[in-house]
This record gives C-alpha cells, sequence and structure tokens, in this order.
C-alpha cells in the first residue's frame, strides 16, 4: 500500500509540476525594453486587416508570431510572413517604409521571416548585418529593390538565408556571401546574376550547404568544367538544386553526375539540348535521386531514353530511388518508353505532356503499379486505351486529353481506381464513354473533364455523376449537351468550377444555380442557346470570380449587381443587351477583364468602371455608346493594357488623359464620330516605346483554368480582321484611329513608339505632312495613312522599316518621287499610292519629270530640294513685285490729286459726267 501511495505522490507531483510549468511558459511577461522594441516594431506597420491584434499586453511570448526562450524569456523568433499563395483577399501583406531599427534591441533574436510583405521598394537596411545571432532570415517576395546587400555578409550564424524575388537589379559583386560559413539553405531566386563573374567560385566555397536555389536568375554560361575539377565536395554536399527558368544552353553536364547526395534537380525553362552520357547514365550514376524536373527545355531530346536497360543498377545497391520524372514541352519524339519507366519500382510521378510523344498507350503501362500521377496529354498518341490502366491501384490524377485516342471507355478501364481524383480525358474526340446509367465508380472525384468527346453520354447529364460527392471541378464543354435546365438531383455544394459551354443548351440561365451550387467561382455558359434575360440569382453567387456568358441570346438590361461580386473576367460579348449601362456605386476593384462587343449597349461611358483600377482589358466595339471619352479613363484605369472602343457613337475629341495609361498596348477608337487633333502627348505609352513591363494577360492560375479563360481579342491590321488570344497579345502593340474626323496634324511623338506593330489613321481629315522620323518605329508592320488630306513628300526614311509589311497612302495630296531605297522598293502595288495627283514614279504608271534612271537617289533628292527652293523663291519675287506695282501706282495717281487742285477738280467732273451719262443712257432705254 505504501508503494501504490508513493507512486501516487509521484504522479501528483509531475502533474503538478507540469501545470505550474504551463503556466509559466504561457504567462511570460516580456523583459521591457524588448517590449517597447515590439510595440515600435509594431507601429512601423501598415496593418489594415489587424494582423497584429493580438500585440498588446505584456506577455509578448503569447502574441501571434513572437517567439520566446521559455528559461531566459528573450525574444527568439519573429515569424511575420504573409503566404502569397493564398487565394483569399482578406489575408493581406502588411506594409511599412522600411524594417524598423528597434529590431536591434532583440538581441538574442535568431528567427526572423518577414516573407510576403511589403516594404516599398526600399533597401534592407544596414542594421540587419550587426544582428549576429540570426540563424534563420527570410525576406523573400517583400518588395525590396536595390542589389544584393553586402552587410548580410556579418551574419555568419546564419544557417537558412531566402532574398528571393527581390532586388530587379544586376548583381555583379556577391563575394561577401562567401563569409556566411554556416548557411546550409540559400534561395536567391529571381536576382539577376547575368553580369556576375565569380558565382560558382562563391557558391562552392560553403562547407555545409545542402539546398541552393538559383532559379529565375538570368543565368547564362555557368563554368560547370571548374564545378568537376575543383569543387568535388561541393558537388558530393548538395541534395537539392535548383537553376530552373534560366538561359542555360547546351547539354548538361556531365559535371551533374558526380553529385552523389543529388536528391532534387530542377532544370526546367532553360534551353538545354540533350544530357552528356543520356537520362540512363545520369540517374544510373546518382542513385539517390528522387526529383528530376527537365521540363519546358523546348528541344531536349533525341536519344535520351537509351536501350542499355540491362546495367541500370549497376553501381545502385539498393536500386533506384526516382519517384518524380517529369520531361513536359521538350522534344522528346519517342514512344512512351514503357521498358525503361519499368525499372523504377518508386516512380510516382510521371509527366510527358507537351513532348511530341507519338505510338500507342502501351498495356504494359499497366504494372506501374507505384503511379499517383499520370500526364500524357498534349501528345499525337493514337490507338485505343488500354484496360490495364484499371489496375493502377495507386493512381490518383490521370490526364491523357489533347490527343488523338479513340474507343469506347467502359468500367473496366476504372475498376480499380478506388484513389483516382482528377481525370481528363478532353479533346480526344473520338473516345466516347459508355457508363451504365446505375453504374457506381470506385472513386470519388474531385476534377473531371470529358469535354469535346463524342457521344459521351447523349445529350443528357451523365447519371453516375450523382453518386460523385467530392466534385470541385467539372469541365462538359462540347458534349452536345442540350437540356434546358440542370437535373435535380445534380447538387455539389463543393463546386467552383462549370463549364457548359460550346453545347446546344436552351432555354433561360438555370434559376436553381446557386442553390444547386452555391460555391461557383467559374462558370462557362459561353457558346450556347440561352436566351431571356440575365437572371438576379446570378447575383447569389458571391464568390463568383469568372462568368462568361458569351454568344448566346441573352437580351434585356445589366444587373448592377453583378458589380457587386469579386468578379476578374466577365464576358457578355455577342448576345442581344441593350440598354444604358447599370450606374451603380460598386468598386469592382478585382476586375481585370470586361468583354462587352457586339451587343446594343448604349448611353455614355460605364461610371461603374471608375474604381476597376486592376482593369487590363475594356473591350467595348459594336454597340453604340455615345458622349465623349471621359478623362477618368485615363487618369483612373492605369492597369489598362488593351483599350478597345471601336464601332461606338463617341464624339468629342480624344482626351490627353488617355496618354497617361503607361501599360497600354492596344488604343482602338476606330469607326467612331471623334474629332479635334491626335494628342501630342503620346510619349507617355511607356510600353509602346520601351517594351518593358509587357506582361501575360491572363493571371496566376492553374492551366486548364487559364486555357479556359484565353479570351480572343479582334485587332484590324494589315487590311484584315485577325483574332488574337489574351496570351498573343502581349506580342501586339497597335494604335487605331480610322475611320473618324480628326484634324491637324500627325504629331511627331508618335515616332517615338518603337514597339508599335500596327498604326492606322485612315479615313480622316488630317493635313501637313508624314514626320521625317517616321522610320525609328523600327517595329512597325502595318502603315495606314489613306484618304487623308496629308501633302508634300513621303519620307526616305520609311525605307528603314524592314518590318513594315503593309503600307497604305492613297487618296491623300503626295507629291513627287515615291521612295524606292531599301525595304520600300518591295511595295509593287499601285493601290497603295493611288489617287495623290503629284506623285509618280514606280509602281505608279506616272513617270516622274525629271526622272533619271542612270542618276543617284541621293543627287535627284538633293536636286529636287534645290529645284524647290528655287521655285518659292521665285513665286516670291513675282508677289512682291505686283505688290509694289501697286503701291506705287496707287500713290501716282492719288498723290497727285491731293497736291493738284486743278486736276482733283478735272477728276471728278469726269467722273460725275460719265456718272450722269450712263444712268441717261439706261433711262432711255
Amino acid at each position: 500500500m505504501r508503494k501504490v501511495s508513493e507512486k501516487s505522490s509521484i504522479v501528483l507531483l509531475r502533474m503538478l509540476c507540469m501545470i505550474l510549468l504551463f503556466q509559466f511558459c504561457f504567462s511570460i511577461t516580456c523583459i521591457q525594453n524588448e517590449l517597447e522594441a515590439l510595440l515600435q516594431f509594431k507601429r512601423s506597420f501598415d496593418d489594415p486587416y489587424y494582423r497584429l491584434a493580438s500585440w498588446k499586453g505584456t506577455e509578448c511570448c503569447s502574441w501571434d508570431g513572437v517567439g520566446c526562450n521559455q528559461i531566459t524569456q528573450h525574444v527568439t523568433m519573429i515569424d511575420l510572413r504573409s503566404d502569397i499563395n493564398q487565394v483569399d483577399f482578406y489575408s493581406l501583406p502588411l506594409s511599412a517604409n522600411s524594417i524598423d531599427s528597434s529590431l536591434l534591441e532583440l538581441k538574442y533574436l535568431n528567427y526572423l521571416d518577414l516573407s510576403g510583405n511589403h516594404f516599398n521598394y526600399t533597401q534592407i537596411p544596414s542594421f540587419l548585418g550587426s544582428m549576429e545571432e540570426l540563424t534563420y532570415l527570410n525576406l523573400s517576395f517583400a518588395l525590396f529593390s536595390g542589389k544584393l546587400p553586402p552587410h548580410l555578409g556579418n551574419l555568419t550564424k546564419l544557417a537558412v538565408l531566402d532574398l528571393s524575388f527581390n532586388w530587379p537589379e544586376t548583381n555583379d559583386d556577391i563575394e561577401w556571401i562567401s563569409h556566411l560559413s554556416s548557411l546550409q539553405f540559400l534561395s536567391l531566386t529571381g536576382i539577376d546574376f547575368s553580369k556576375t563573374s565569380n558565382l560558382i567560385q562563391v557558391l562552392t566555397s560553403f562547407p555545409w550547404l545542402v539546398s541552393l536555389r538559383l532559379n529565375y536568375c538570368n543565368l547564362q554560361n555557368i563554368p560547370f568544367s571548374l564545378v568537376s575539377s575543383n569543387y568535388s565536395s561541393f558537388l558530393s554536399r548538395v541534395q537539392l538544386l535548383d537553376l530552373s527558368y534560366n538561359q542555360l544552353s547546351g547539354s548538361i553536364p556531365k559535371a551533374f553526375q558526380n553529385m552523389t547526395s543529388l536528391k532534387f534537380l530542377y532544370l526546367s525553362r532553360n534551353k538545354f539540348t540533350g544530357i552528356e552520357g543520356g537520362l540512363s547514365s545520369f540517374i544510373r550514376n546518382n542513385c539517390g535521386l528522387k526529383v528530376i524536373n527537365l521540363s519546358m527545355n523546348k528541344d531536349f531530346g533525341g536519344d535520351v531514353f537509351d536501350s542499355s536497360y540491362e546495367n541500370e543498377f549497376v553501381g545502385c545497391s539498393h536500386g533506384h530511388d526516382l519517384q518524380v520524372l517529369q520531361l513536359s514541352d521538350t522534344s522528346m519524339k519517342t514512344k512512351i518508353p514503357i521498358d525503361w519507366l519499368g525499372k523504377f519500382k518508386n516512380l510516382k510521378l510521371v509527366d510527358l505532356s507537351y513532348s511530341k510523344i507519338h505510338g500507342s498507350i502501351p498495356a504494359a503501362l499497366g504494372n506501374l503499379s507505384s503511379i499517383e500521377y499520370l500526364d500524357l496529354s498534349n501528345n499525337a498518341l493514337t490507338g485505343e486505351i488500354p484496360t490495364s490502366m484499371g489496375r493502377l491501384l495507386n493512381l490518383k490524377v490521370l490526364d491523357i486529353s489533347s490527343n488523338s485516342l479513340k474507343g469506347v471507355l467502359t468500367e473496366a478501364h476504372f475498376v480499380n481506381l478506388s484513389k483516382l481524383h482528377t481525370l481528363y480525358l478532353s479533346y480526344n474526340e473520338l473516345i466516347s464513354l459508355d457508363m451504365k446509367p446505375n453504374w457506381i465508380p470506385p472513386f470519388q472525384l474531385k476534377k473531371l473533364d470529358i469535354g469535346s468527346c463524342i457521344g459521351s453520354y447523349g445529350s443528357e447529364f451523365p447519371q453516375w455523376l450523382q453518386t460523385q460527392k467530392a466534385l470541385d471541378e467539372l469541365w462538359l464543354s462540347n458534349t452536345s449537351l442540350s437540356v434546358s435546365c440542370l437535373p435535380t438531383w445534380f447538387t455539389p455544394q463543393n463546386l467552383t468550377t462549370l463549364d457548359l459551354s460550346h453545347n446546344q443548351i436552351v432555354g433561360p440561365i438555370f434559376n436553381s444555380i446557386a442553390d444547386q451550387m452555391p460555391r461557383l467561382t467559374h462558370l462557362f455558359l459561353n457558346d450556347n442557346f440561352l436566351n431571356d434575360s440575365l437572371p438576379l440569382v446570378l447575383c447569389k453567387l458571391k464568390s463568383l470570380f469568372t462568368l462568361d456568358l458569351s454568344n448566346n441570346r441573352l437580351s434585356g438590361t445589366v444587373h448592377g449587381c453583378l458589380f457587386t461580386l469579386n468578379l476578374t473576367l466577365l464576358d457578355l460579348s455577342s448576345n442581344y443587351f441593350s440598354g444604358t449601362f447599370p450606374d451603380s456605386h460598386a468598386n469592382p476593384s478585382l476586375l481585370y477583364e470586361l468583354f462587352l462587343r457586339n451587343n446594343n449597349f448604349e448611353g455614355s461611358m460605364p461610371i461603374v468602371l471608375k474604381n476597376a483600377k486592376s482593369l487590363k482589358i475594356l473591350d467595348m466595339e459594336g454597340n453604340k455608346f455615345s458622349g465623349n471619352i471621359l478623362t477618368w479613363v485615363g487618369d483612373n484605369l492605369q492597369s489598362l493594357q488593351v483599350l478597345r472602343l471601336r464601332s461606338n457613337l463617341f464624339n468629342g475629341t480624344i482626351p490627353s488623359s488617355l496618354c497617361n495609361l503607361p501599360n497600354l498596348q492596344i488604343l482602338d477608337l476606330a469607326h467612331n464620330q471623334l474629332d479635334g487633333s491626335i494628342p501630342s502627348n503620346l510619349n507617355n505609352f511607356d510600353v509602346m516605346i520601351t517594351g518593358k513591363g509587357i506582361q501575360e494577360f491572363i493571371r496566376f492560375c492553374w492551366r486548364r483554368l487559364c486555357l479556359n479563360t484565353e479570351k480572343n481579342v479582334v485587332q484590324f491590321i494589315k487590311s484584315n480582321h485577325f483574332n488574337y488570344s489574351t496570351t498573343q497579345l502581349r506580342l501586339m502593340v497597335n494604335i487605331d484611329l480610322s475611320n473618324n474626323s480628326l484634324v491637324g496634324f500627325i504629331p511627331k511623338e508618335i515616332t517615338m513608339l518603337k514597339r508599335l506593330i500596327g498604326l492606322n489613321l485612315s479615313y480622316n481629315n488630317l493635313i501637313g505632312t508624314i514626320p521625317m522620323e517616321i522610320g525609328e518605329l523600327e517595329s512597325l508592320e502595318s502603315l495606314d495613312l489613306s484618304f487623308n488630306k496629308l501633302s508634300g513628300r513621303i519620307p526616305q526614311s520609311l525605307s528603314k522599316l524592314n518590318s513594315l509589311g503593309a503600307l497604305e497612302l492613297s487618296h491623300n495630296n503626295f507629291s513627287g518621287n515615291i521612295p524606292r531605297e531599301g525595304h520600300l522598293s518591295t511595295f509593287n502595288e499601285a493601290s497603295s499610292f493611288d489617287e495623290n495627283l503629284h506623285l509618280c514614279g514606280n509602281p505608279l504608271p506616272i513617270k516622274c519629270v525629271n526622272e533619271n534612271p542612270y542618276e543617284l537617289p541621293s543627287k535627284n533628292i538633293d536636286d529636287n530640294l534645290d529645284q524647290d527652293q528655287e521655285d518659292k523663291w521665285e513665286k516670291w519675287l513675282l508677289y512682291i513685285t505686283i505688290i509694289l506695282g501697286y503701291i506705287v501706282g496707287f500713290w501716282v495717281v492719288v498723290g497727285s490729286l491731293i497736291l493738284k487742285t486743278g486736276w482733283r477738280h478735272a477728276y471728278f467732273k469726269f467722273v460725275d459726267e460719265g456718272y450722269y451719262k450712263v444712268h441717261a443712257t439706261i433711262w432711255r432705254s
């Protein structure tokens, strides 16, 4: 009994100690100077969403993002990272003008993470180099500027340093990094090292480095030979190496085969053409390699999978540990290397998409029992899908979309795929699905895309979908659906993306959609036969980001409540909408793309867009919008890259504020009633001048969604209409002001837009000459100045435009010889110069009077200029002679009458007598 009692006492004592320790740990009172430092640090931030709300009181060790040593009570950790991968718009980063120096009071701070916050492009303060206790420092994605800060070289205890995606400047001196002798993890992603000469020497000097990330660093030539000969110890230690998204070219060198500890190798998005010794040899010499990513090396290919499979495991006593093989977007040009792949028993992910793989899917693929992710999409695969695929027990993701596969898929193809959650079969037009209505699949899909597969399930929703309770993405585009309402059993409460586009759906938009799928973020109903008006039920979808209703038969007005949603893309184009645009006081601050073209909207510019500060594409072509183009378009919509107001009824002048849009690439105001002159401040179009800052129109998004949101924008260039996708638009820079009533001169500032590809000013009332500097438009491919009142000579500088493919100067008042130098000699269509009465020379049939085929062009031009000057002086001399003669004659007569009284009386008597004689004659007759 005594022993039991003693044991109970010990247990109780231990519990009491734990309780006391627990209370002690969670009621630590800050050391006063550290408390004051933290509060000062808090005050340096702009915190609109109260992320630092817990930073109050004296128990700082319980504050969010603060950690302390439980014994000494000193602050040792600050972790205020803002996760840039979060998609909710309510977790915004903190912002400050700099890192506050109050951190110097935290003498024992060893962990500092401020990544993802905004420091307004200021430089990293030098005092951080004095915080020598730091072992972990992460300032990535924090909007710093300048070069890499050398003062950080004093942090000799640093084990982790992440400075990724800061400093747009080129860094040519990084010797200070070699002082960080304790580094184990180094990430310098996104920093420009194109002019750094000692990069390899610095990076191979660390005795403990195991992880190195240098992706997006503009690396072009790395002397890998130095690595192999002088730094073998570096090669034997590194476990993770990321050199992706650079400009590295040639073959992947054998030096990498000596990296005996390497587990993760990322070389994607470079210009590699192959690998020395072949991929088999490379993997054979790196037995511990788990991940190899060579994707997006577009010329990478050749004999990558050699035939010496029998020697794969030589030197690897425990076999290979390869788990991830990514070769997408390369040039394999081979069949699926099933024998080669079959050697890797731990292989979990295989990505051969976009790699020109051809042939059929081998039945032996079903033997890769460890495979979890298989992507063979966007290749040239043919034949039927083998039923052996149903044996892949661990398969979670299968993507065989965008091939030329055929045949019928039945239950047998999926019989054992109980772990499958993502299935993509789309764009295999000869594949059909034949499942019994009462089929219960063994899986619960999250993502399903069977778009553009014929005869998948007739014209109705597939019945087996009612068993899929976990669906969050469903793509049924171009599958011959002809329903008029959603099935009542179709209630996927977690569905975020629904694509029913390019079908034969008729009737009004489904009124039950908000109840059946309340979490929708992306809805595609475009290219159907929907009619009636927009239902108010759409405004209940509070999470909706993308709404595409284009190419239907919808009519009526647009509800203002649509702009109270978080829409990033709204496409209402090619319908029958009418009336004025809703005068809503909403704040569509997240709207990126708005397409309203080809409807019957009327009224002035939609005032609701005044606050659309993120808007990149505004396409209002083909409506009846009228009134002035308001100045707030140029003042407020600073993110605009495309502005298309073509074919409306806008009048008044072009506001000069439009030229305040620094990112604008396409300005299309053609076919309106605009008058006045062309603004002279065109040189404010920064992108059109430098090309810098041209961005992808599509946003960060998952690939399949980006493909679906790829919209088309029509551009009239080279006398033709072209459809440009939003990806292709990043290469288009165009100004079209044609078919208006513009007057005045062509401003010479327009010749500063060196990235301009198309310029159309035709069908206006412009006068004056073509600016002599027109040849500075080095990127120009299309120039149309026809049907104006331009005069003077065609500038010879046009001959410098080697990219010019279309030139229209007809129906003006140009004169003189048509220049035929350089690239202009290729324009042999007379129609380009027709209806210029004083224009002569090839390709017109009118020969110039002073044309001399043996005379040098430069001499002709000089003579013509001299003749012009001589003609001008002769005209002026004639005018002066006439005026002087008139003056002399006038004063000879009038002066004589003034000076001679007798003459004056005689003159007036003569006039009077003549007057009476004339009237007497008229009276008698």
